[in-house]
């Protein structure tokens, strides 16, 4: 059995070109991260760690494995991912478990809950939910790749193990307790399933058919129902559970058209642990509406020139695989957006290149790295 990719697939993957443009477009949007980083997180780095330096100095630590990933993955033969793509799926799914094991697994208390969400060795620490998303998307791409289902032959019921498969792994993601990464990934899923050719009104049903698990899920997890009644009214929770949104709302106000003096507003000092997944308010009020036009406008050209790239390719798995991740970060970001405007309830997204935290900012190079390969097999 081959174990590794072969002499010609290392050469063919190495000589296929890859997209000046798009590499140019994601090394901007991570650096543009950066620079909003430094002053959304100086002032929680100073009362944390007494150092103003710190959260930004550990995201530039964390960006050099993932330029590492972001390379690997940009230049790996995508057929050896295919060919492994179920083994890389049960590695994730062991290292899920591991989040439960004592000793090994790293859990945060609040006041009605447990979130089992790290594995820890010593002082370093990472989250195996952002990883299992990759090895999703490689096994998603690698399965609807090989079936037409556009087709009134297919048969569907080939897909009951493969879609078992990955149902267990999000399972796993959801009793961390992840919503916002579940409702991530099976969007992601949705669109790919979509993309490889399955009648639109059968997948509008299954989501249909999901909606009372959803609402199910909110009332077992009580801290869910919380968080709904918090997000319909934030301003009678401003105290409390709606403290974060509010304080949103209100950068968003006073960063107006150019922004106020940068790391010097009222969310800075007062929204808690804003350089996570609220970071896109901090960034509001340093640069104002010009600069949220800026950023907007690198996640469009970004989009569109992936979209533009992918459209060239003929291949099922490197299509579907370039997709998917294309997907996820768009729905990521979506979604992160719709959470610090408000319209949706909170819940724990970050925004890709953005948020602090080492775990997402890899797995976005890794993902950003399997988009620039998959665009560069136009031949294919």
């Amino acid at each position: 059995m081959k174990w590794g990719p072969s002499f010609s697939e290392i050469e063919a993957a190495v000589t296929a070109k890859r997209d000046v443009v798009l590499f140019a477009l994601i090394l901007l949007l991570a650096g543009m991260g950066l620079f909003a980083l430094h002053p959304a997180s100086s002032l929680q780095a100073r009362i944390d760690q007494g150092d103003g330096d710190y959260y930004f100095t550990r995201q530039m630590v964390f960006a050099l494995p993932g330029l590492v990933g972001l390379f690997f993955f940009a230049y790996v033969p995508l057929d050896f991912l295919r060919r492994y793509s179920l083994l890389f799926l049960a590695g994730c799914a062991f290292l899920l478990l591991l989040v439960f094991v004592p000793g090994i697994g790293q859990k945060v208390s609040s006041r009605s809950e447990s979130f089992h969400r790290w594995i820890a060795f010593g002082p370093a620490r990472f989250q195996p939910s952002e990883f299992a998303k990759v090895s999703l998307i490689i096994y998603a791409a690698h399965i609807l790749g090989k079936f037409n289902l556009a087709s009134p032959d297919a048969d569907l019921r080939k897909l009951i193990w493969p879609f078992a498969l990955m149902g267990i792994l999000l399972f796993l993601i959801l009793i961390g307790p992840q919503y916002g990464t579940t409702i991530c990934t099976l969007s992601v899923l949705a669109v790919m399933i979509y993309l490889s050719g399955f009648p639109m009104l059968r997948l509008m049903l299954v989501g249909l058919a999901s909606l009372p698990l959803i609402g199910l899920g909110i009332f077992l997890w009580s801290y869910r129902l919380e968080r709904f009644r918090v997000w319909l009214d934030p301003y009678s929770f401003r105290h409390e559970g709606g403290y974060q949104l509010v304080t949103a709302f209100r950068a968003f106000h006073d960063g107006g058209l150019t922004g106020v003096e940068i790391g010097t507003g009222f969310a800075h000092r007062y929204l808690t642990f804003g350089h996570t997944d609220f970071i896109l308010a901090l960034f509001a009020e340093d640069f104002g509406i010009l600069g949220l036009s800026l950023l907007f406008l690198l996640y469009v050209a970004f989009v569109w020139r992936s979209v533009s790239l992918l459209r060239r390719v003929n291949h099922p798995f490197y299509f579907m695989l370039g997709a998917g991740c294309l997907v996820m970060i768009i729905v990521q970001s979506l979604l992160n957006i719709a959470v610090v405007t408000g319209v949706v309830p909170t819940t724990g997204v970050s925004l890709p290149f953005f948020s602090y935290g080492g775990s997402s900012l890899i797995a976005t190079f890794c993902m950003t790295g399997l988009l620039l390969n998959a665009c560069g097999q136009v031949d294919s």
